[in-house]
């Protein structure tokens, strides 16, 4: 597939097709029309988290917790929202490949999974994306290399909960790497990896405001899983050699929220 069909692909997309009806039915300017997308689209996530989105399937699968060797048709299971298309997975092909591609939407569909109470098998992998076992497993092997983890059954039921990809990028990033050689370096997109950032900023903020986990989880809309990988994060790179950095981002964080508090003072 070269860059112009590549293009036009990106350009029938939900998003596009949205924002560019907002752009010429309604006069928005691009980055309006994008800005007014976006926040559609975390409304729904917000308020309507137990429907499917476009781009999902349900599928049942294991519940979370079942031993590794229990066979699976005397296992408790669960009705899990899993995301086989995003508009961001074009940019990832178009910028990384197709290999690239599939193991971002391995990654995501395990996150998806766990944040639901299920976990998906690497045969599950296979049968959603079309593809073979030993491919996967090709995938989960080069992934390894990164330090990330395909959170499958076998992994997460029988030796422990890897770090996912998100706490992955954002240590990449407390270490100094830029968000674009992040980016590349795991080939993800870079508004991937900005998503990840901010909510990671947000779970460091509320955790050192010393806010309990079930508030986190309800303010944030993350899983409890991910928060505490991001505040066993916190608490490393406080031990480390990062943590300055980490220091620093927290400032430029607390200025925003001030800044947000003056705003809305003055507007009353």
């Amino acid at each position: 597939m070269n860059q112009e069909d590549m293009e036009r692909l990106v350009n029938k997309s939900d998003r596009q097709l949205f924002i560019n009806d907002l752009n010429t039915g309604f006069g928005l300017s691009i980055v309006e029309a994008e800005a007014l997308y976006d926040r559609i689209t975390l409304f729904n996530r917000d308020y309507y988290d137990g429907s499917r989105g476009p781009g999902q399937i349900t599928k049942t699968v294991v519940a979370l917790g079942e031993p590794a060797g229990k066979p699976i048709k005397y296992c408790r299971m669960v009705s899990v929202n899993l995301t086989i298309y995003h508009d961001e997975d074009l940019e990832v092909r178009q910028k990384h490949g197709i290999a690239a591609e599939r193991r971002n939407k391995e990654l995501r569909l395990c996150d998806e999974a766990i944040d639901q109470g299920g976990v998906l098998t690497q045969e599950d992998l296979a049968i959603l994306l079309g593809t073979s076992l030993s491919t996967v497993k090709r995938d989960d092997a080069c992934l390894m290399k990164k330090g990330i983890s395909l959170l499958t059954r076998g992994l997460v039921e029988d030796i422990g909960r890897g770090v996912s990809h998100k706490t992955r990028a954002v240590e990449l990033f407390l270490k100094n790497y830029s968000l674009s050689e992040i980016a590349r370096k795991m080939a993800h997109s870079p508004a991937s990896v900005n998503r990840y950032l901010d909510d990671f900023l947000v779970v460091a903020f509320l955790h050192r405001e010393s806010y309990p986990l079930l508030t986190i989880r309800k303010i944030t809309k993350l899983s409890e899983r991910l928060i505490m990988e991001y505040i066993g994060l916190i608490e490393r790179a406080e031990r480390e050699e990062y943590g300055d950095r980490l220091k620093q981002l927290m400032d430029q964080f607390d200025a925003h929220v001030t800044f947000k508090k003056t705003l809305n003072g003055g507007m009353r």
